[in-house]
């Protein structure tokens, strides 16, 4: 039997962590928060505690940005 075969299979795991994301539109106390930080958005939707980033996505996201204050929270778009 050759010698790649008898080894074990490995495969890629990815160092990139993908952002978790909340619609807007479906959980609209986000969008009623003054203040969106990770514990704001936290007390409002419980996250697990491996999430260390969040994308708000949806209609009214866009108009959000003015009230993230922190690196971690995102919005769609430009």
């Amino acid at each position: 039997m050759p010698l790649y075969k008898r080894l074990p299979k490995i495969g890629f795991t990815s160092k990139v962590e993908k952002p978790y994301v909340i619609n807007v539109e479906k959980i609209k106390a986000v969008a009623e928060l003054d203040e969106i930080t990770l514990e704001s958005i936290n007390s409002v939707h419980k996250l697990k505690k491996t999430v260390t980033k969040v994308k708000l996505i949806g209609v009214g996201a866009k108009e959000l940005a003015s009230k993230i204050k922190d690196d971690a929270v995102t919005t769609s778009g430009k």
